[in-house]
């Protein structure tokens, strides 16, 4: 097997790893829409095998993801050079509005959320208590990662109401899928049936009387 390379193509296989990952596709999936067999990609991924520029071409024009970022880490994962920061600080925003509104359960959080998913956040601006949650709030730290995979994963989208939707969507669920099950909603949920659980001997249970002795 081949060693891997030690130019400036040592990060070539993580940043496609990324992108695979980001793409939510499975690596034989990804090698068959760019035309290339799941073992040349495999070998990419773990650095004992570099892409032609074919290979390279394929990707952009199948997933729109830049050539540059893969091969040197330039620039963002489907292109640009420079950081838009007005969209980084929106994300942040977002990040933390769709965090106090999922995690903390704030019902400011949640009317600004409403605001973000119409186009109405300037509203926010005319309202003192909306105005003043904004001025005070701020993304936290834990969520640096998060807010760098929504800019990453977004920069590309062309409407910018579709870009602000998507990224609010994307934190809100992001959020959601890690609060804490409430396992018995799940089933019930998952059954199509209301459960309920009697407490006392002359509760009424499934349309039937509940008769103690």
């Amino acid at each position: 097997m081949a060693a891997p390379t030690s130019d400036g193509l040592d990060g070539l296989g993580a940043r496609l790893s990324l992108a695979i990952l980001h793409l939510a596709i499975s690596q034989s999936e990804f090698a068959r829409r760019v035309g290339a067999s799941p073992g040349f990609v495999s070998d990419v991924v773990r650095g004992v095998k570099r892409p032609g520029a074919e290979f390279l071409f394929g990707i952009k024009q199948t997933f729109g993801i830049s050539s540059d970022w893969l091969l040197s880490g330039d620039g963002t994962m489907f292109g640009g050079a420079g950081i838009n920061l007005d969209l980084l600080r929106a994300i942040r925003l977002q990040v933390a509005v769709a965090r106090a509104a999922v995690v903390d359960d704030n019902p400011t959080a949640k009317a600004l959320l409403l605001l973000i998913r119409d186009g109405r956040l300037g509203e926010a601006t005319a309202d003192p208590t909306l105005g003043a949650f904004l001025d005070q709030l701020c993304a936290n730290g834990d969520d640096f990662e998060l807010v760098t995979e929504l800019y990453n994963g977004h920069l590309w989208t062309s409407d910018p109401a579709a870009q602000q939707r998507n990224l609010l969507a994307a934190a809100v669920a992001h959020f959601e899928a890690r609060k804490p099950m409430d396992k018995i909603a799940s089933l019930a949920k998952a059954s199509g049936a209301t459960i309920q659980i009697n407490i006392g001997t002359h509760q009424r249970n499934a349309g039937r009387d509940h008769h103690g002795r």
